[in-house]
């Protein structure tokens, strides 16, 4: 229940036709059987709200698609404890808040501009098979790109100019908490994959060849090019339509947005721009700005007009200064979305969509999710704090998380078949040196007089059979043949460092347990909250469990 009013988007679409042709189909086969209880598409009732069959198949629309009993029902008390909320909600004096008015203005805005946008840019968009394989022949996107990538915090740390493996094996750390593991990743990446800056830097290298660091999620990737294949045109299709379906679109939006601005006629004020872009660069301070200047129109049209105050927070939310700010970097930054959703909606209002009973459903609905998270923040503001007991709980619970995986150095030669190493293992027991058998036999790339490092996050690379003679093996011991991935090896281990779990005492680790469990409670003490009011309000809450079994897939008892 607690993310339902998160995931609602607000959308201006008619229950699809799918759901009126079900309820028929059900309404016939009950007809030919037993008699059909009356209006049998009421499941429940809260207060003065009905939630009918088609509310929660609308709702469960785009989830499983084989649902059972147990899982209508929990769906139906999802919808149930909504309505229960809001009753909660609608009991406090929010309706009127500002801040609650102000989002669904602009939520409003968004809605109708989305509306517009399926009117004239994606309906409009259709990509054909020809065109996707096409593309797929004569812009290189049949080609993918295999990596083993690490993460570290720092740029200083990524650009250390060691062996990429010795970087990832000292600095690596996991980007969700922060802490040290010495692993790598395996990805694939085709050209039209995200993040865009990973995906190119990896398809302008050969194989073999290792990346700068690039940016990301507060710290920074380097990846290493492992492999570089042809991928057959059915593993890519869809990428392929994605990516041709949203250029389309975007020439279509960008041929709708110039029509719209020739229909209504803009008319720009460069006064207006002047004191948005004073006021940015901090040279016109904002609170010394009179109403006369803070409602100067810096952009008219046809029936409204967007004026200095509005630019200003549209551009500037954070409300700080922006020294680079000019008249081409202001207009550039409204036609992210302000701009065109402001100029989509008014075309959507004087067509008249704002006045449409699906679009007031919306706007009750949008109103509805505002309230649900004003009373999300008033009841979490009384949750408990973790103690010391709730962090080592969890610590003790997830504490793979917080490891540093067991690596190992040691000397290797690796060679195409057993007979050679065999003969090669044969000469070491002899006494032959290693670097020299090694300098001269091996295959295994960087390795410098047979010296490598390896961890077992590498194992998926070298071979879990491998890895695991690795790392049991004794000391300083011949060990081999056996076969890795490559060929077939023979080595001796030097070093090994076991794992090593990283404590609460760890600053990082301290403060992603504390986030990881904060956020738990918070969880429990809304659930509770919830089940306290399904008490208050239980007098305004009746569940039709006969209407419920008339769901596919059987009877269902409804246990309160």
């Amino acid at each position: 229940m607690i993310g339902y009013f998160y995931k609602r988007s607000w959308t201006l679409r008619p229950a699809p036709l799918f759901y009126a042709i079900y309820l028929l189909c059900v309404g016939l086969l009950i007809a030919c059987g037993e008699e059909r209880p009356e209006n049998a598409e009421l499941l429940a009732r809260v207060g003065d709200v009905e939630i009918s069959a088609t509310d929660l198949l609308a709702f469960e629309a785009g989830g499983e698609k084989a649902l059972d009993q147990v899982q209508h029902l929990r769906n139906l008390q999802i919808l149930v404890d909504r309505e229960i909320l809001l009753l909660a909600a609608n009991e406090q004096d929010w309706a009127q808040d500002k801040g609650i008015l102000t989002e669904l203005d602009r939520r409003e805005t968004k809605a109708l501009a989305d509306a517009m946008l399926q009117r004239y840019v994606k309906e409009k968009a259709v990509v054909s098979e020809q065109e996707i394989e096409k593309a797929y022949l004569q812009q290189g996107w049949g080609e993918q790109v295999v990596t083993i990538e690490i993460f570290v915090k720092t740029r200083e740390q990524a650009r250390m100019g060691r062996d990429f493996e010795e970087v990832g094996r000292e600095f690596a750390v996991d980007p969700y908490y922060g802490v040290l593991t010495g692993e790598s990743k395996r990805m694939a990446y085709s050209p039209f994959d995200g993040p865009q800056a990973v995906v190119e830097a990896v398809f302008a290298l050969d194989q073999g060849k290792v990346t700068a660091a690039i940016s990301m999620h507060g710290g920074y990737v380097i990846a290493k090019v492992a492999e570089r294949r042809q991928a057959a045109l059915v593993e890519v299709e869809e990428g392929i339509r994605a990516t041709l379906l949203k250029e389309k679109q975007k020439q279509l939006r960008q041929s709708y947005l110039r029509h719209l601005k020739w229909d209504l006629g803009t008319d720009f004020n460069a006064e207006g721009m002047e004191l948005v872009v004073g006021a940015l660069k901090g040279e016109t301070p904002w609170k010394t700005m009179g109403d006369l200047q803070r409602h100067m129109s810096v952009y008219a049209f046809e029936g409204f007009e967007m004026d200095v105050e509005e630019v200003i927070e549209a551009v500037r939310p954070s409300g700080d200064l922006w020294l680079q700010a000019s008249t081409d970097a202001v207009n550039e930054k409204l036609a992210e979305s302000h701009f065109p959703n402001k100029i989509m909606a008014h075309d959507a209002r004087r067509k008249g969509l704002h006045e449409t009973a699906a679009f007031a459903s919306s706007r009750a609905s949008a109103l509805g999710n505002l309230l649900l998270m004003k009373l999300r923040e008033h009841v979490l503001a009384e949750a408990s704090e973790p103690s010391e007991e709730d962090l080592a709980a969890f610590y003790e619970q997830h504490k793979r998380r917080f490891r540093s995986a067991a690596w190992a150095e040691l000397e290797e030669i690796l060679v195409d078949d057993p007979a050679t190493a065999r003969d090669l293992l044969a000469q070491l027991e002899a006494g032959a040196d290693f670097p020299t058998l090694a300098n001269a036999h091996t295959q295994r790339r960087k390795a410098k007089n047979g010296r490598i490092y390896v961890s077992q996050s590498q194992a998926p690379v070298l071979g879990e059979a491998w890895m695991n003679a690795v790392m049991n093996a004794e000391l300083n011991q011949l060990s081999g043949p056996i076969q890795s991935k490559g060929g077939y090896s023979i080595f001796r281990v030097i070093e090994m460092h076991p794992e090593v779990y990283h404590t609460l005492d760890d600053e990082q680790v301290r403060y992603k347990v504390t986030r990881d469990v904060r956020e738990r409670l918070e969880r429990e003490h809304f659930n509770a909250y919830v089940r306290d009011l399904r008490k208050k309000y239980a007098t305004q809450i009746e569940v039709f469990e006969q209407h419920l079994q008339l769901l596919p897939d059987g009877a269902v008892s409804v246990n309160n």
